[in-house]
């Protein structure tokens, strides 16, 4: 047991191997618990599958749009609007399931974007095959896109991967328990 101090004596020396507070940068030893911020990588990842899912909505709508004003079969409209806004779903939950509290994950994310790629390349495919008319649709399809490769690309970033390993390391250590293994 110690001593209390003394008052007006120094306090007593601490040996000089030990360090007087844990460095919290240090890349050795981390605080217990301590997890640094999430990578740029990630949260670009998440911003940009807002962005898609926001361009699938929308082109959901344009998908209705043209059906009604062509006097095109609206079931036919009605269904591809429903798979391009599922697909904008998906990209959504591929948000939120990247920025969840205690098991983030990019699957969600990667399954988004390989469907959003499929579905922008048959929709640019179309837009450019129909000529200068579908200019617009043919350059937001491709911006689309090129936002779509980038996110599969940072989803794929190792950096990412490591960061959500050791917060599901940390979550776990915290008593979380993720919902699929009860």
């Amino acid at each position: 047991m110690t001593t209390p101090p003394q008052w007006g004596a120094p306090p007593p020396a601490r040996p000089q191997y030990q360090q007087p507070y844990p460095q919290q940068g240090h890349p050795h030893q981390p605080w217990p618990g301590y997890l640094p911020p999430k990578p740029a990588p990630l949260v670009l990842l998440a911003i940009l599958n807002w962005i898609l899912a926001v361009g699938m909505l929308v082109i959901a709508a344009f998908v209705i749009m043209s059906f009604l004003m062509s006097g095109a079969t609206l079931v036919v409209g009605i269904v591809l609007a429903a798979v391009v806004a599922g697909v904008g779903v998906l990209n959504a939950l591929g948000a939120l399931s990247i920025n969840h509290p205690y098991f983030p994950n990019t699957v969600t994310s990667q399954l988004a974007g390989v469907f959003t790629g499929l579905v922008l390349a048959v929709a640019l495919f179309r837009s450019v095959s129909r000529g200068v008319a579908e200019l617009v649709p043919s350059m937001a399809s491709a911006v689309l896109l090129a936002v779509c490769i980038l996110s599969l690309v940072l989803a794929s970033r190792p950096a990412g991967k490591q960061w959500i390993v050791a917060k599901h390391q940390l979550s776990l250590s915290q008593g979380h328990a993720p919902r699929n293994r009860r």
